[in-house]
């Protein structure tokens, strides 16, 4: 399973437990229901049916009326969220099991899993492999691209703990998502090249060739922390580089963001790199 698919089970997990929440809940505020049984005591021709229950501790059944009736509405949310609970539940423990268990098929999780004597650097080989599904003139503007890159030393290299499948580090793992996404619908990029825009150096995340004429350029760049003051206020002020250059918001540079809970809507991607990159995505 693609990482990226296991980043949207970890979303909808996080989904499913604010539905139980709300759910139970509700039980809680229903508790003086508890274990009134509801039936119906008789249905016209008309389709209208009419409701009694059973009362805890009380043999004689009550009358309540239709179903527009306060006791019936109430006993049967009771019983749905009930129902809503016990799937949601069943739910969440699947996919805890599947986020839990899951193990990464990247290069360095697999690697470090290797004794010692069998673990190697294989990086370069892993990259030039997804090159494979390239045409040419993809290919020159990728490898033309990582000399330019090659010409300056990482920025701030401890920071590259995520490794995408090509065995490129990435600083975050929605970053990764992104590459990966890109790499097995064999979209050329290169990860932070180095340019300049009014003596100043930007490390735009994605470099971003068009497969529609392999001739256009575009870039992504990732916010993933926009919530923080400091980590907004870089972004801002990289808004107004571009600006001073011919690279255009929502033109040739799309900017993709993190939510509040530090994840990625891979949504987002897919909407840029089909308009774009490759319609056929």
């Amino acid at each position: 399973m693609n990482s990226y698919l296991i980043h949207e089970a970890k979303i909808k997990l996080d989904e499913l437990k604010l539905k139980e929440k709300r759910f139970s809940d509700q039980i809680s505020g229903l508790n003086s229901y508890k274990g009134w049984h509801l039936e119906k005591s008789r249905t016209l021709k008309s389709g209208k049916s009419y409701y009694r229950a059973v009362i805890p501790g009380k043999s004689q059944k009550r009358y309540l009326g239709t179903e527009r009736n306060a006791d019936v509405i109430n006993m049967k949310r009771l019983r749905y969220a009930k129902e809503a609970v016990s799937i949601l539940e069943g739910n969440i423990r699947l996919l805890e099991m599947l986020t839990e268990g899951y193990i990464d098929t990247d290069y360095k999780t697999i690697n470090s899993r290797l004794p010692a004597t069998y673990r190697t650097d294989i990086t370069k080989m892993e990259s030039r492999a997804f090159e494979t599904s390239f045409p040419e003139e993809a290919i020159s503007w990728k490898r033309e691209l990582e000399l330019e890159k090659s010409k300056y030393p990482p920025y701030r290299p401890e920071q590259l703990k995520h490794p995408a499948l090509d065995g490129t580090l990435m600083r975050s793992k929605s970053e990764v998502i992104i590459a990966n996404i890109m790499l097995m619908a064999g979209i050329p990029f290169v990860y932070e090249v180095p340019m300049f825009i009014d003596g100043q150096m930007l490390l735009p995340d994605f470099k971003i060739l068009s497969l529609v004429d392999l001739k256009t350029v575009i870039i992504i760049e990732h916010q993933g922390m926009v919530f923080v003051d400091d980590y907004a206020g870089k972004f801002i002020r990289s808004i107004k580089l571009y600006l001073k250059s011919e690279w255009m918001p929502n033109h040739n540079l799309f900017f993709t963001f993190d939510n509040a809970k530090e994840t990625l809507d891979v949504r987002q991607v897919m909407s840029v790199l089909r308009k774009h990159v490759c319609p056929d995505l």
